[in-house]
């Protein structure tokens, strides 16, 4: 075995020891509880979200899932999207409570979450996003399989 090949195969036994013992989500591979300095107070406006690009997202608190998830806001209210997410795990366990985490940055802040499925406030909302990635105008609707999810501090 090559000296990069040790290398490599230690980073990828890192990571799966991090994901055994508890540690969030690394990238696309979901993890369990969040680890981070705790905010346990309600959030006013979640503007500083914008310096943070993704946010992670733990559910199910009795046994806690994580994932990594697109995070914005529109005028300090803290929304998160899901493409295709009827059958996403994570999705399920917040139709089966809405108390959850998201940590931003290095910080942990207790939510609640709530499916929005008004059209004016998604249109809102996705083009908020669309301009927090930076894309061009016009702004095009949001695709049928898109789930936006309102958080608010608990």
């Amino acid at each position: 075995m090559t000296g990069l090949s040790r290398i490599w195969r230690s980073i990828g036994l890192m990571i799966v020891a991090a994901l055994l013992m508890g540690i969030g989500p690394f990238d696309r591979l979901p993890g369990a509880r969040l680890v981070g300095g705790l905010v346990d107070g309600p959030i006013a406006s979640w503007r500083f979200v914008e310096k943070a690009g993704q946010c992670q997202l733990e559910t199910r608190p009795q046994y806690p899932h994580s994932v990594t998830v697109n995070c914005w806001h529109l005028d300090g209210q803290l929304y998160i999207g899901c493409m295709n997410c009827q059958g996403k795990v994570w999705s399920h366990y917040v139709a089966q409570t809405k108390l959850a985490r998201v940590k931003i940055a290095s910080l942990v802040y207790p939510v609640i979450l709530e499916r929005i499925t008004d059209p004016e406030e998604m249109a809102l909302s996705w083009a908020a996003r669309w301009d927090q990635l930076g894309r061009a105008r016009p702004v095009g609707k949001a695709p049928e399989h898109y789930w936006l999810y309102r958080v608010s501090s608990r």
